[in-house]
């Protein structure tokens, strides 16, 4: 009988010295061996014990798994909860990869350089690298510049990732968000802070100002 190798379908081969499956069937497979032993030529019992230590290995890694998984999901959660303290707080951030809204601005962009950025511009890029938007940059050594959420033609972007970097001069220049943070976003890229209408990594906040929180007027009997 031929077998045509092109059609026969494969089972991926185990690498060697990786076992496969759960304690549970690594239990039962040591059980089966137990009771179809050769009555002749049974095992030896240093096999039998090294069996019982690999089978006591593979217990304690799935429990050591699910426990770091467990304090990693603590971790993650003592640390999301801690950034809340930033919310309601003047904040700066480094500009580069954010999410905007849709029909979003973005708050205003601080630029600072050593030297004047004469001919620098301001790029926003989206998520594939297209060029979207090209924002000439005022002479000097520092400007403050807004973007209006729109692309070249004047049509307001799509919601999504971006990226917003300085080209056009050979001096370093930092460029800033400004802004109030308003809300903490737990996304699955992870935690994720709103300033206005756009998202931004924690890791990107370099100065954190005071909370600023909205002046109530009382209504007192007898005031204008």
């Amino acid at each position: 009988m031929k077998i045509d190798l092109a059609t026969t379908p494969t089972t991926p081969a185990t690498p060697p010295g990786q076992m496969q499956g759960t304690k549970d069937e690594f239990l039962k497979l040591f059980m089966a061996q137990l009771q179809h032993q050769d009555p002749l030529d049974p095992k030896s019992g240093a096999d039998m014990v090294a069996q019982l230590a690999q089978f006591s290995a593979v217990e304690q890694a799935a429990q050591t798994n699910q426990q770091l998984s467990d304090l990693a999901a603590a971790q993650a959660s003592t640390a999301s909860a801690s950034l809340s303290s930033l919310v309601g707080r003047q904040c700066d951030a480094t500009a580069g990869d954010f999410t905007l809204n849709a029909g979003g601005t973005p708050p205003p962009l601080t630029l600072s350089s050593t030297d004047a950025m004469k001919g620098a511009s301001v790029v926003i890029t989206d998520d594939s690298g297209k060029e979207i938007r090209r924002l000439p940059v005022p002479d000097g050594k520092s400007a403050t510049l807004a973007w209006d959420g729109k692309d070249a033609a004047g049509n307001p972007v799509a919601a999504g990732k971006y990226h917003v970097a300085v080209a056009g001069t050979s001096s370093p220049v930092t460029a800033q968000w400004h802004g109030r943070i308003d809300a903490v976003e737990l996304t699955p890229d992870g935690p994720r802070l709103r300033m206005g209408d756009v998202l931004i990594t924690p890791a990107s906040i370099t100065t954190i100002g005071a909370t600023t929180t909205a002046t109530l007027t009382p209504n007192l009997p007898g005031a204008l």
